[in-house]
């Protein structure tokens, strides 16, 4: 390296600063970055890394949750002496009942003929003045109401009813709004009509003063009962016709026969275990 020099106007010289080539760098400075780019290479290598494992067990837990709560345990089913269907959430599945040894909804006379005429009922908690209600009507009106699967008055046995527990306000209303539907509808002066509101613990939010019980369900709400069990299949079918339309009767009879298979098996293996005692 040489100290470079300017003349002035004056004679006199004036030092430059020093001006180094590329290649008067120290070999060790060069090495230097080169080792720090390289480790910070790896280290982002082994950040992402973490990331990417972190975000695969987050999944993988997440899965293994969604089928957890989709599919009932052995034990699950056998610790309510008989089977208990279990969902946590999921509107796809089958909710907590019983197959009971009493049928559960003797009680009601009202709901005898569509229990002893249908495989399937579904209670329709609904009114003609709400909003909600109306969408969910017309999509159960064009589901099934041309169909040949819904029950009527004529006698014959189908595979669904269509049982309406109405919050209408008026006997006017509660005619408009059934009269050209093929339902069998709670009568309106009926006390059965609210006795299955608490029974089920659904109605109008109007209704609860008068009622007097801790709802679980608003209006829209259907509930499908299996016929010859008198459990609950569901308490989603107001949303699995919205989102099925007629696809949702299929999809309770899945569910139904799969309930049927599981009580019994247990009630084979109960019948077995009493036999050894």
């Amino acid at each position: 390296m040489q100290r470079r020099k300017r003349n002035t106007t004056n004679g006199s010289t004036t030092a430059l600063p020093l001006r180094v080539k590329n290649d008067e760098y120290p070999r060790k400075n060069r090495a230097a970055r080169r080792e720090l780019s390289k480790r910070a290479v790896v280290a982002a290598m082994i950040i992402l890394s973490i990331l990417t494992l972190v975000g695969f067990i987050v999944v993988w837990e997440s899965v293994v949750s969604f089928f957890r709560s989709s599919w009932p345990s052995r034990n699950s089913l056998e610790n309510e002496n008989g089977a208990v269907l279990n969902n946590v959430g999921s509107g796809r599945h089958l909710d907590i009942s019983k197959f009971y040894e009493q049928r559960p909804l003797d009680q009601f006379s009202e709901l005898r003929y569509a229990l002893e005429h249908s495989k399937l009922v579904l209670l329709y908690f609904a009114a003609s003045w709400c909003p909600m209600s109306t969408p969910i009507s017309d999509a159960l009106d064009e589901a099934f109401g041309t169909g040949d699967v819904l029950l009527t008055r004529n006698g014959q046995k189908k595979t669904l009813s269509i049982v309406y527990v109405s919050s209408d306000e008026t006997l006017d209303e509660f005619h408009e709004y059934t009269r050209k539907r093929h339902w069998l509808p709670i009568p309106f002066d009926s006390a059965e009509k609210n006795q299955l509101k608490r029974h089920f613990a659904t109605c109008a939010h109007r209704e609860l003063e008068e009622l007097q019980f801790d709802r679980k369900h608003e209006i829209p709400t259907g509930i499908v009962i299996d016929s010859r069990t008198q459990g609950i299949i569901t308490t989603n079918g107001a949303d699995d016709v919205d989102e099925m339309g007629a696809g949702a009767l299929d999809h309770w009879l899945k569910m139904q026969g799969w309930a049927s298979q599981m009580a019994n098996r247990i009630a084979h293996e109960n019948d077995s275990n009493s036999q050894k005692e």
